[in-house]
């Protein structure tokens, strides 16, 4: 397994899950990886490393961390870099599934299948929730 990294430091998401949502959460170390399938990783914990815990990021962070996730609906990035990056990573690979695996870290590997549909004019990347993923990730 090969990951192609595509943004080390933090990159906004917007997230929905439950019956909410949040826009105040970064996605770190987004990473790539083409074989044996698609998946693509991002890590949420360090919106939970902050002195002050009534931030934003923190509490929505632990909401989700303390089993929103399980709730979870839409992941949309929001990073044209990324989306270019991706792009070119997606360009060299043999066959492009339908579905991916998305895996968000955060106190764990929580892995789901998802549906992309990339909208280049607003520079996103919507992630639309399928099924969570069962089995070890």
């Amino acid at each position: 397994m090969h990951w192609t990294l595509l943004r080390k430091g933090g990159t906004p998401l917007h997230i929905a899950y439950g019956a909410t949502f949040t826009n105040n959460l970064y996605g770190h170390q987004v990473r790539v990886c083409t074989e044996p399938s698609l998946e693509l990783a991002l890590d949420l914990n360090p919106n939970l490393r902050t002195r002050n815990k009534s931030e934003n990021s923190y509490c929505d962070a632990r909401e989700l961390a303390d089993g929103g996730i399980a709730g979870l609906k839409l992941v949309q990035l929001l990073d044209e870099y990324i989306i270019k990056r991706l792009g070119r990573v997606l360009g060299d690979a043999r066959n492009v599934p339908r579905e991916w695996t998305l895996i968000i870290e955060l106190e764990g590997c929580h892995a789901f299948r998802v549906r992309p549909k990339c909208d280049p004019t607003r520079g996103s990347l919507f992630m639309h929730v399928v099924s969570e993923k069962t089995g070890a990730v």
